[in-house]
């Protein structure tokens, strides 16, 4: 239930403050929403294969590293104002270039780290159990899930660091240990949720492609949004002894 309850204070965050969940994601509501215009429902259906019907532009590759860029932007600032109640003075929130490096800079070495002893335990689980797909199929899935639990065990390196608090990995794994199973049900329905809605939203589209697309969109800002308000809380339950009752 405490997973239940950290991801229900994500949720509540967001929409409890709404007004300020829209400015603050603004810069990526403006990039998703420009290449949603320019490209149509392509851009959040297609792909990057020249063979492929549904292939995008090769410029359309801009707005994804303008939309890393939003997301960098957006995280930092969100955390900054759930944890240090630092409210945005106009449309857009406030940029902090150094944070933002810093925190792409950490993403990437836990991403690294985390997905290279993912794939090598995958890897031997598949090599260990080729003659049992079944087996083998459950191990490999049960190891991603693995490899996803340990990243949230350490993401409180990120908002520590976007407020300016940063702590070591060692730190960051002793500080969530107590939340070890509430971050696994938490993580697990999470992506459970979004995954069964992108689906929903892929069916739609193939029925009427431009409302497909925006309920794509839709469901690309809502993952984001909360997907920060994650990290945020957890790092204010585990790091700061916040209450989420």
């Amino acid at each position: 239930m405490q997973g239940f309850s950290i991801l229900k204070q994500s949720f509540r965050l967001v929409f409890g403050n709404l007004s300020q969940s829209v400015r603050l994601s603004s810069p990526i509501l403006i990039v998703l929403i420009a290449a949603f215009a320019i490209y149509g429902p392509d851009y959040l259906l297609g792909e990057f294969n020249p063979n492929s019907p549904n292939s995008l532009p090769a410029s359309a590759l801009f707005f994804h590293f303008l939309t890393a860029v939003a997301g960098l932007w957006v995280a930092v600032a969100w955390h900054r104002f759930v944890l240090l109640e630092e409210f945005p003075e106009g449309v857009l929130p406030a940029f902090h270039g150094r944070l933002m490096l810093g925190y792409f800079g950490y993403g990437l070495l836990m991403g690294l780290l985390v997905g290279l002893t993912t794939f090598a335990v995958g890897f031997l689980i598949g090599f260990a159990l080729f003659w049992a797909p079944v087996l083998m199929t459950i191990g490999v899935i049960a190891v991603v899930v693995w490899g996803f639990w340990i990243f949230y065990r350490l993401s409180p390196i990120l908002p520590g660091h976007a407020i300016g608090k940063s702590i070591r990995f060692k730190e960051a794994w002793t500080a969530t240990k107590p939340l070890s199973w509430a971050i696994l049900s938490a993580m697990v329905f999470f992506v459970g949720s979004f995954i069964a809605l992108g689906v929903a939203g892929a069916f739609v589209a193939t029925l009427i492609p431009l409302l497909g697309g925006a309920i794509i969109l839709a469901i690309n800002w809502l993952y984001a949004v909360v997907g920060v308000s994650f990290l945020t809380t957890l790092y204010g339950v585990a790091v700061e002894g916040r209450s989420i009752d």
